[in-house]
């Protein structure tokens, strides 16, 4: 594998593993609403809605509206550069950083805030993280990599599933052809989603460790990747390295 995918999926993973950091400080400690999944919180808000908790259904609204107005800010300023042909564009890297300012906001108001966020405070943190989130989706987006999604799993996870039937089948006698033809169920193929999958879930397991003793803290590994992916795009480009 040439450096460049390889730089470009480790930053993908990266983000995932930020992503996961982020959704498991609003499940744990912003009244159990998720700011990365959206499937989640649309089945929390019909819950909340059937059960009359108007609490966790505003909460819940909440993250929704701040995911869609990141994703609506993210979509705006990636429209800019459509024709850009780079496997990384330039304006990806803007998008993130755009990201990571809203995240740096949402860390300040976490660590004033914690270890219980209350009242107004509570809004404020679930908006700004789902606005990161959505501003995240968008960028990832915009890479066009079929399959692979850092925010919201389900997708990833299907085509991961999906993927690797295909390889199996390739092992059986007279279904080699048909694999082969589609080029996207090699062992190389499976990493990046597998990967992907599993920065997920190990960013909530870091923030479930993190909040039991450093509660304070807990935002603070999705900023420093965040801005480290940052930091090596930007980095990259000026070497023009991400050129296809």
């Amino acid at each position: 594998m040439s450096s460049l995918p390889k730089a470009r999926n480790v930053m993908l993973v990266s983000l995932s593993l930020a992503a996961g950091c982020v959704d498991a400080v609003g499940f744990l400690a912003l009244g159990h609403v998720f700011v990365a999944n959206m499937t989640g919180n649309t089945v929390l808000l019909g819950l909340a809605i059937g059960q009359w908790e108007w609490g966790a259904a505003l909460r819940a609204v909440t993250a929704l509206a701040g995911f869609i107005g990141g994703v609506a800010a993210g979509a705006s300023l990636l429209h800019q550069d459509r024709e850009g042909r780079e496997a990384w564009p330039p304006i990806v890297t803007l998008t993130l950083a755009l990201e990571l300012l809203v995240l740096i906001a949402f860390a300040f108001g976490w660590i004033r805030a914690a270890p219980e966020p209350a009242g107004e405070e509570t809004y404020i943190l679930i908006s700004l993280s789902a606005f990161a989130m959505g501003v995240q989706s968008s960028a990832v987006r915009r890479l066009g990599i079929p399959g692979v999604a850092t925010t919201y799993i389900t997708g990833t996870l299907t085509n991961l599933t999906e993927d690797a039937i295909g390889r199996l089948r390739s092992t059986v006698p007279g279904q080699g052809s048909r694999s082969s033809e589609s080029g996207g169920s090699s062992a190389r193929g499976l990493m990046l989603p597998a990967d992907v999958w599993l920065a997920y879930g190990l960013g909530a397991v870091l923030t479930g460790a993190i909040v039991l003793r450093w509660p304070s803290f807990a935002v603070l590994p999705p900023v420093i990747v965040l801005a480290a992916v940052v930091v090596v795009a930007t980095a990259r480009h000026r070497r023009r390295g991400f050129r296809s």
